[in-house]
């Protein structure tokens, strides 16, 4: 596969600023737009920048705070930015530990770039990744791998379980809401199964945009025609 390095859109995401130039240098020399890439010092800014800019890549840092690259991978995956959850992703790391690979194989990253990184490595990465198939649009199927930071146990367990513990003392009242009138952002009154009974999301969850999407367009997937939401204004 031919790279079209002229219409490559690029986030790199690296809390070092010298890794950042370095890599922006050798996307340039490559062809890359320099309107075309973009960066990010952190997970929660590059979060913010996938809300806001649609790209066809990620290079990013593992080692980051507040939120780490594997946790920024995490939510790609489970349909939490506006950008597919499918995109491709290469992690920039000095810390390609065994436990590293096997949790970004299974949360399909599309490999380890080791820094500081070679030119030659990175183009090499950058035609392997986006030449590879693309994993199944599944946004449900990766909430339960757990990264293991204090960050991926709030935003995928305590915030959740909260919302749930709240409607329970609150008594909120449900809806059953038709798939195709379902807004984002909404609130699951009671867990979401697809058609063969397997849970896609826990009662207490916010629905995003990327789920309803991929909901709509595998239909016959999932088998999901309605959602039991909180009633509005008590969201």
């Amino acid at each position: 596969m031919r790279v079209a390095y002229d219409k490559l859109r690029v986030l790199v995401v690296d809390d070092q600023m010298l890794v950042r130039t370095l890599i922006v240098r050798t996307l340039r020399e490559l062809g890359v737009g320099e309107d075309n890439i973009y960066q990010a010092v952190d997970g929660a800014t590059a979060k913010r920048a996938l809300d806001a800019k649609m790209v066809d890549i990620v290079l990013c840092d593992l080692q980051m705070e507040p939120i780490n690259g594997m946790d920024l991978l995490k939510e790609i995956r489970c349909g939490m930015t506006l950008n597919v959850s499918t995109l491709p992703f290469v992690f920039l790391s000095g810390h390609a530990e065994k436990n590293n690979i096997v949790l970004a194989a299974r949360l399909h990253a599309d490999g380890f770039i080791i820094k500081p990184p070679k030119p030659a490595e990175l183009e090499r990465h950058l035609q392997e990744a986006l030449a590879r198939p693309r994993p199944e649009a599944d946004p449900f199927a990766y909430c339960t791998i757990p990264t293991g930071t204090r960050h991926d146990k709030h935003l995928f367990s305590e915030l959740i379980a909260e919302a749930a513990r709240q409607m329970d003392e609150d008594q909120t009242p449900v809806e059953s809401v038709p798939l195709t009138e379902v807004k984002p952002g909404r609130i699951l009154g009671a867990d979401l199964h697809s058609q063969s009974g397997h849970l896609l999301l826990q009662r207490g969850a916010s629905v995003t945009r990327t789920q309803l999407r991929v909901l709509s367009e595998f239909a016959d997937r999932f088998g999901v025609s309605h959602m039991v939401l909180t009633q509005p204004g008590d969201d």
